[in-house]
C-alpha cells in the first residue's frame, strides 16, 4: 500500500477528492490532507508519503515551492499538480522540478481513479526495478571492470604521485573537478537484513552498490566502487564551501533507499575534505574511522569525522596492524574492546620476540602512537600521557606487567575522554541556544545557518540538540517566538503584524495560524483575556 498525501486551500475540493476516491482499492492510503504546502512540508518528514497531489495557489507555500523542497529534500517522492491554470510557465516550472504529472482542473472521479491506476503500476515497476533479484543475477554474471576497481582502492589506501592519479583517472574517465574532495564509506549491516528478499549476501551487496552507484555516481559525479572487505566506497568532490551539507544530505538519501527497497540498515561514515588528491587515502581512513564509532552511537547512522574527533585526524596508513587495531580500539570509547586487543597483541609479543629488547621497542612504539592520538584528537594536556611513561615502562619486570600498566592507562584515558566529549557537546548545545535567542527574531534564520556558526553537521547537531533540550530545533525555535510574541501581547500595544515581525514571522498571518495551533487561541483573543485578568 502506498501513502499519499493531498494539499489543496478549497476545502470543498479537498473533502470531494477524499469522498469520491476508493484509495484503497486502488493501491493508496490517503494518511494527510492539508490547506497550504508550509504544514504539508512539515508533515512530510513525519509521514513520508510515495505520492503528493498538490494544487498551485495556495497561502504560505504555494504548489510549485512545495514541489521544489521536495525535489531538494526527498528525491524518491512523486509530485503531482492539479490545477486549474493552464498557463505554459506554471507548466514549464512543473516539468522543470520534475512534477511526475501537470492535471487540469476539474478532473473527474474516474479520470482520477484510472490516474491513480497508472502511478500504482509505475511505482510498482520502479520497486520491482529497484530490487528485481532475477534482473540483478544477470548483471552480476557480466564482467566489472577489475582495473579501475583496483586503481580506485590503490587511490584510497595508497600515497600516489600527482600525475599518476591523474594519468590513471584520465584512462577510467574519472572526473574530480571540484575544489575539495572527500571519502564516504558503506557498512552495510547484513546481520539484520530482511530474509524475504535474498539470503545470498553477494548477490544483496550488489543490490546496494547499484542503489548507490545511481545516487553517488550517475545522478552526483562521484565516484563509487566496492572494496575487498565487502564495504562500498564513494569519492565526492565539490565546493568548498558547500560539500560537507551535501555530502550530509545524499548519505541521508542513500541510507533511506537501502531502507526502502532493500530493507538493509548501513552504517556510513563521512572522512574531512581535503584540496589534493594525494590527501584522498587520509579521507578514507577518517571515514573508515567514523563508522568505528557505532560502537558508541550505535548501528544505521550517518557518521562524519568532523563530529567526532578535534584537531587533525589521523593518517592510519603509515601503522603496524597492531598499532591501527590499538588506535581503533581507543576510538571506540570501550575499555573491554582495547584490552581484548592488548591482550592479544601481547600475547603475539610472547609468542614471537625473540628478546626483552625487542618487545620493549614494540611496547615503546606502541606508547608514541598513544600520544600521538592524543595530540591529534586535541586534548594533550592530560596527565596521563607524559614522557615518563617510557621511565615507568622500562622499570617493569614482565610482560604482564607491561600489558597491565597500558591496559589501566588506557582505561583511564578513555573515561577522561568521554568527560571531554560531553563538556564539548554541553558547551556546543548552550552555544546554540545562545545563537538561537539572538537570531530567533530573524525571518530567515535557518537549521543551515545555526550549523555553519556551531561547526557541525545538520544529522549529528539534530541528533544531539534532541537530546539536550526534549526539543527539535523548530519546536525549540516556535516555542521561543511564542513566548516572546504572548510578552510582548501582554505588556505593549504593538499591532499584531509589529509583533509578528519583531519574533520573526515575515508574514502576520501565517503568525496568527502559528499562535492559536500552539496557544489555542489567536492573538487578539490572547491578549484580551490578559487584560481581563489584570482587571481582576
Amino acid at each position: 500500500m502506498y501513502k499519499i498525501i493531498l494539499v489543496d486551500d478549497e476545502d470543498e475540493v479537498r473533502e470531494g477528492i477524499k469522498q469520491k476516491i476508493s484509495w484503497n482499492n486502488h493501491g493508496f492510503e490517503l494518511v494527510g490532507d492539508f490547506d497550504n504546502g508550509r504544514d504539508a512540508l512539515d508533515a512530510i518528514e513525519q509521514y513520508r508519503p510515495d505520492v503528493i497531489i498538490t494544487d498551485i495557489c495556495m497561502p504560505f507555500m504555494d504548489g510549485l515551492g512545495l514541489a521544489k523542497a521536495v525535489m531538494e529534500r526527498y528525491r524518491d517522492m512523486k509530485v503531482i499538480i492539479v490545477t486549474g491554470y493552464e498557463d505554459f510557465e506554471y507548466a514549464k516550472q512543473a516539468i522543470t522540478l520534475k512534477v511526475t504529472e501537470y492535471l487540469l482542473k476539474p478532473i473527474n472521479a474516474r479520470e482520477f481513479a484510472e490516474y491513480l491506476r497508472k502511478m500504482k503500476q509505475d511505482l510498482d515497476e520502479e520497486h520491482l526495478q529497484k530490487a528485481n533479484i532475477a534482473k540483478l543475477r544477470m548483471q552480476l554474471n557480466q564482467s566489472f571492470p577489475l582495473l579501475r576497481e583496483r586503481f580506485l582502492e590503490k587511490l584510497v589506501t595508497t600515497r600516489m604521485k600527482n600525475e599518476e592519479i591523474e594519468n590513471k583517472m584520465s584512462y577510467f574517465h574519472i572526473q574530480l573537478r571540484g575544489a575539495v574532495n572527500l571519502a564516504i564509506v558503506i557498512d552495510i549491516e547484513m546481520e539484520n537484513r530482511s530474509l524475504d528478499i535474498a539470503s545470498d549476501a553477494e548477490l544483496l551487496h550488489f543490490a546496494a552498490f547499484n542503489i548507490v552507484q545511481e545516487q553517488l555516481e550517475k545522478e552526483q559525479g562521484g565516484v563509487v566502487f566496492q572494496t575487498r572487505d565487502g564495504k562500498l566506497a564513494a569519492i565526492l568532490s565539490g565546493d568548498s564551501e558547500e560539500i560537507e551539507v551535501t555530502t550530509q544530505l545524499l548519505a541521508d538519501q542513500v541510507q533511506s533507499s537501502l531502507n526502502k527497497y532493500l530493507n538493509l540498515t548501513a552504517t556510513i561514515g563521512i572522512g574531512r575534505k581535503y584540496a589534493d588528491l594525494q590527501q584522498i587515502p587520509q579521507s578514507y581512513q577518517e571515514a573508515i574511522s567514523s563508522i568505528e564509532y557505532r560502537y558508541l552511537l550505535g548501528i544505521d547512522k550517518v557518521i562524519s569525522i568532523q563530529d567526532l574527533e578535534y584537531g587533525k585526524g589521523l593518517d592510519q596508513a603509515h601503522f603496524s596492524s597492531w598499532e591501527k587495531q590499538f588506535i581503533s580500539a581507543l576510538k571506540t570509547g570501550k575499555a573491554s574492546v582495547t584490552s581484548e586487543v592488548l591482550s592479544k597483541w601481547f600475547q603475539e609479543l610472547k609468542s614471537n620476540s625473540s628478546s626483552i629488547e625487542g618487545c620493549r621497542s614494540s611496547i615503546y612504539q606502541m606508547l608514541v602512537s598513544l600520544m600521538n592520538y592524543v595530540v591529534d584528537i586535541g586534548f594533550p594536556n592530560t596527565e596521563l600521557v607524559s614522557h615518563n611513561m617510557f621511565a615507568e615502562v622500562a622499570a617493569l619486570k614482565t610482560l604482564d606487567e607491561a600489558r597491565n600498566y597500558l591496559e589501566r592507562t588506557c582505561h583511564e584515558l578513555i573515561l577522561k575522554l568521554s568527560e571531554q566529549r560531553t563538556t564539548v557537546r554541553t558547551s556546543q548545545m548552550k552555544s546554540a541556544e545562545a545563537y538561537i535567542r539572538e537570531n530567533y527574531c530573524n525571518d530567515s534564520f535557518s537549521l543551515n545557518e545555526l550549523c555553519s556558526h556551531i561547526f557541525m553537521s545538520i544529522s549529528y547537531f539534530s541528533a544531539t540538540f534532541k537530546q539536550h533540550t526534549g526539543e527539535t530545533f523548530i519546536e525549540y525555535l516556535t516555542r521561543l517566538r511564542l513566548e516572546k510574541a504572548k510578552e510582548l501581547l501582554t505588556v505593549t500595544q504593538l499591532k499584531t503584524y509589529d509583533i509578528a515581525a519583531r519574533v520573526g514571522y515575515a508574514d502576520p498571518q501565517y503568525f496568527s495560524v502559528i499562535f492559536k495551533r500552539n496557544v489555542g487561541i489567536t492573538p487578539k483573543e490572547y491578549r484580551q483575556r490578559q487584560k481581563e485578568n489584570l482587571l481582576l
